[in-house]
C-alpha cells in the first residue's frame, strides 16, 4: 500500500499567465493498493467509478508504459476544493502516475512526472510545481517536453487565501482572455514576470506588489469573482502588499512577510466574508511525495 502526497497549486501568480505557479501548503493524500476489484473511496458519490482522475491518471501512466491494467483500491483525502483555481484535478493526475509508478515498480524521475502530468492537463503551470514543489516557470519547446525553471520562495512570505463559496470552471475563465494583445502589453508582462520571480525568491514584497500588475487575464477575470473588489480591499486596507487570482478563481491570494497581519488579516476576512474559506499558507518546497505503508 501506497500514499501519495500532492501539494495545491497557485497558477498564474498574477502576472504568470499559463507560464508560473507555486505549490502551496493545501494537500490531497492519496493511498493505493493493488486489488480484486476497482474500488474508490473518500470522494463524491459520483466520482467513485472509472472515470476518477486519478484512475484515468493511472491507465494513462500503465499504458504509456506498456503495463497492463489492473484493479486496484484508491481512498482519496483532500483539502483541495474542486474548481477554486489550486489545482485540484492536478493534485488528482499526479497521484495516479505517481500510484501507477510505485505499483509496477517503475522508476519515474521528476521530469517524466511533469511530461505525463502535463499530457494530460495540457499545461504545465499547476502540474509542475505541484511534482518539483516551489515556485515554477514552465513552458514547452515545440515539439519538445515542458521546460521548468524552479524558484525558491523566501519562507518570510505568507499567502492569506480566500476560496469563495462558489466554483468558476477554467473553460468559463478562458473565453473571457483577449486571444490577441498589443505588442506594448506582452512588453509590459515580460519584465514584470521577472521581478515577480526574484522578488518571490527575496521575499521582497515591494517588488512582488510592483511587478503584480497583470494586463493578459485578471481584468477580464475578476467578472467572474462577484467579491473581487471587496476582498482586494480589504486586504490591501488590512496590510497586504499585493493580491492576485489564483489560477482561473475564485480563489484570491493575498501577499504578506508579516505574520501578525496575516494573522489580523484572516480574523478580518472570516468576519467580512463569514462563507469564504480563508488560510495562511507558506509555499511548499518539497512537492508530491510518497510514502510506502
Amino acid at each position: 500500500m501506497i500514499k501519495i502526497t500532492v501539494p495545491a497549486t497557485s497558477a498564474n501568480l498574477g502576472i504568470g499567465y499559463d507560464t508560473l505557479g507555486m505549490a502551496v501548503s493545501l494537500y490531497a493524500h492519496v493511498t493505493m493498493d493493488r486489488a480484486s476489484e476497482l474500488a474508490i473511496t473518500g470522494c463524491p458519490e459520483a466520482f467513485r467509478n472509472a472515470d476518477n482522475m486519478v484512475y484515468q491518471a493511472f491507465l494513462y501512466a500503465l499504458e504509456t508504459w506498456g503495463e497492463k491494467p489492473f484493479p486496484v483500491s484508491i481512498h482519496i483525502e483532500t483539502e483541495v476544493p474542486v474548481a477554486r483555481g489550486l489545482g485540484s484535478s492536478s493534485t488528482l493526475v499526479v497521484a495516479g502516475i505517481m500510484g501507477a509508478a510505485a505499483l509496477t515498480n517503475h522508476t519515474v524521475t521528476r521530469e517524466e512526472l511533469v511530461a505525463l502530468a502535463t499530457a494530460l492537463e495540457g499545461h504545465p503551470d499547476n502540474v509542475a510545481p505541484a511534482i518539483l514543489g516551489a515556485a515554477v516557470c514552465s513552458f514547452t519547446p515545440t515539439g519538445e517536453l515542458p521546460r521548468c525553471l524552479r524558484y525558491d520562495v523566501s519562507p518570510r512570505l505568507r499567502f492569506i487565501t480566500i476560496i469563495p463559496p462558489y466554483e468558476v470552471h477554467t473553460a468559463d475563465a478562458r473565453k473571457v482572455v483577449p486571444q490577441e494583445v498589443p505588442l506594448n502589453t506582452a512588453v509590459w508582462q515580460m519584465g514584470r514576470i521577472a521581478g515577480l520571480t526574484r522578488g518571490l525568491e527575496t521575499g521582497d514584497t515591494a517588488l512582488i506588489a510592483a511587478a503584480n500588475d497583470d494586463r493578459l487575464q485578471e481584468p477580464y477575470r475578476r467578472a467572474l469573482i462577484p467579491d473581487y473588489d471587496a476582498i482586494r480591499t480589504a486586504c490591501l486596507k488590512g496590510g497586504a502588499k499585493t493580491l492576485w487570482i489564483s489560477g482561473s478563481g475564485s480563489t484570491l491570494m493575498a501577499v504578506t512577510d508579516d505574520t501578525i497581519v496575516a494573522k489580523f488579516l484572516q480574523v478580518r476576512l472570516r468576519e467580512a466574508f463569514p462563507a469564504c474559506e480563508t488560510h495562511i499558507l507558506t509555499c511548499d518546497t518539497e512537492g508530491a511525495q510518497i510514502e510506502y505503508l
